[in-house]
């Protein structure tokens, strides 16, 4: 024999299980025809004849049984052999390019990849974190993390929360400060801000109205985690994100001030090149990001 044609063999062996042609036909998917001529074919290359045929059933030679018993094994290796090829090549591995603003970033990520790659080890992350724009197309980002509105049409985007602004300050500020109580004196007070911001909007509660304070910043900068940690200096009152203050107003390094006044709510969103082709590994990981991050801002 120069060469095995192994569909003959698979349909061969699927034949004698399934006990017929017309039940293997159905199995295989095939015309009766096909598996009949395949058959023909085989025992031709054999130059041995495998089955007895009759007009309704087939009963196996003797060299049938032997040959079946054999291919039986070779054709279930290869099918395994082709499972675990598929599953490998499936594995969930590789370069993810994820993007995000700094707070964001430092704050929520860490914990999110690292039981993201206990479940998956051979991802791989590069992570680009900025509070300038990115555009992921021609940067090649896999996925990004944007807060706030957006004006990109060119993206796919899945809400996954909201953020919103919360008043706080150390203790001992409060205690060198005191006029607090109002929240309309607050501007009097030292305040780190976000770079130009001269005034602060608000909400009280559920009500739709803005409120606004000006402030004349002591410290400004683009970064919230950089305000974040002045204000835990001491230096100022500060407007920053919940999610980004939570832990320290949980253990009592930060106060949080006027709970009913808080920032408008802003929307947070995955978002993906709407043009390139997502893969498998981004997929899972955007459904984890998703369902992690939706937990954790909801806590807010």
């Amino acid at each position: 024999m120069e060469q095995l044609d192994l569909n003959q063999v698979r349909s061969f062996v699927q034949l004698v299980q399934a006990g017929s042609f017309t039940k293997a036909a159905a199995v295989l998917r095939q015309p009766k025809s096909r598996i009949s001529r395949r058959l023909a074919a085989l025992e031709k290359e054999l130059g041995a004849q495998l089955i007895f045929r009759t007009t309704r059933q087939f009963q196996l030679t003797e060299v049938g049984r032997s040959y079946y018993e054999r291919a039986k094994g070779l054709v279930e290796g290869l099918e395994s052999l082709a499972t675990e090829v598929s599953e490998a090549r499936s594995e969930i591995s590789g370069l993810i390019r994820l993007t995000a603003s700094d707070d964001m970033g430092m704050r929520l990520l860490p914990a999110v990849l690292d039981d993201f790659t206990k479940h998956y080890p051979q991802v791989r992350f590069e992570l680009i974190l900025t509070q300038s724009y990115i555009d992921l197309v021609k940067e090649s980002i896999d996925a990004g993390i944007r807060i706030g509105h957006l004006k990109d049409s060119s993206l796919k985007v899945r809400k996954v929360g909201v953020v919103r602004n919360i008043f706080v300050a150390t203790p001992g500020f409060l205690e060198r400060y005191r006029h607090h109580d109002d929240i309309t004196e607050l501007g009097n007070l030292p305040f780190v801000t976000m770079t130009m911001l001269k005034k602060i909007e608000f909400v009280k509660g559920s009500e739709v109205r803005k409120l606004e304070l000006k402030v004349d910043p002591m410290f400004t900068s683009n970064n919230p985690a950089m305000l974040l940690e002045l204000a835990l200096l001491g230096k100022g009152m500060a407007f920053l994100p919940e999610f980004l203050c939570r832990e320290h107003v949980r253990s009592g390094r930060l106060i949080q001030l006027h709970r009913s006044y808080q920032g408008p709510e802003v929307p947070v969103h995955l978002v993906t090149p709407d043009q390139k082709e997502t893969s498998l590994k981004v997929k899972k990981f955007l459904e984890f990001l998703a369902k992690r991050l939706k937990e954790i801002l909801a806590q807010g």
